[in-house]
């Protein structure tokens, strides 16, 4: 699929998400106001952190739109700010282990907010893992689309490991790589991790799917 048969759905959905995100920030200042607790406003920087690479990937697009092509260390250098930054969208997921650690008597506000800010997240990452699979079909084949999309989720699933457990960040990779990079090998031994990677992997891969299909699905009924 080309570049250009995509373009319409661009400012719609980006529009709904900023939405939806300022829903969630909307969310999480009545919940201070209700209960007098400030400590949820991690959400609204991982929220932000969810926006990077969707950003990078919408560039990315924008760029190859134009008329004067876009070199190709660029394009390496926005996909692998795609890559660095997208296990933050998925992450907030993870962010629901908070629900056991702070309970008020309004907890029902608390699971409203943490799980609107995971799914804006979820839904953050599906819409990027899409617009970078549109854009690299203009290059390779459905099939090599196909196992770089699996190898992304995977890759970003031991991040969401890294970043959770061993509190990594994802500019740690830029700041201190050598850390980073030893200490993400040496965790390649722990179970703990590799039943994260196969968790997210699997849930992750079967919602992007099932997106997919719901897209492909709107197109037919038009």
């Amino acid at each position: 699929m080309q570049i250009s048969t995509s373009i319409k759905f661009i400012g719609s959905t980006t529009k709904w998400l900023c939405l939806l995100t300022a829903f969630c920030g909307g969310l999480i200042a009545f919940q201070s106001i209700v209960t007098s607790n400030y400590t949820y406003f991690f959400l609204v920087w991982n929220l932000f952190l969810a926006w990077v690479p969707l950003f990078f990937a919408l560039i990315w697009q924008k760029r190859l739109e134009m008329s004067k092509p876009l070199a190709k260390w660029k394009q390496f250098g926005l996909f692998g700010l795609c890559l660095l930054f997208w296990p933050n969208a998925p992450y907030l997921i993870t962010d629901l282990v908070h629900l056991n650690r702070w309970i008020n008597p309004a907890q029902w506000i608390d699971i409203i907010v943490f799980f609107s800010s995971a799914c804006t997240g979820l839904l953050l990452g599906l819409y990027c893992l899409y617009k970078v699979q549109q854009i690299l079909s203009n290059t390779f084949s459905e099939f090599k689309c196909r196992l770089i999309m699996a190898a992304i989720i995977i890759l970003s699933s031991y991040g969401i490991y890294l970043g959770r457990v061993q509190r990594w960040n994802s500019w740690d990779l830029l700041t201190r790589p050598h850390h980073l990079i030893w200490d993400a090998l040496v965790q390649l031994g722990d179970p703990e991790a590799w039943s994260i990677i196969i968790g997210f992997s699997l849930f992750i891969g079967f919602t992007y799917f099932l997106t997919l299909q719901m897209i492909k699905n709107v197109r037919y009924k038009k």
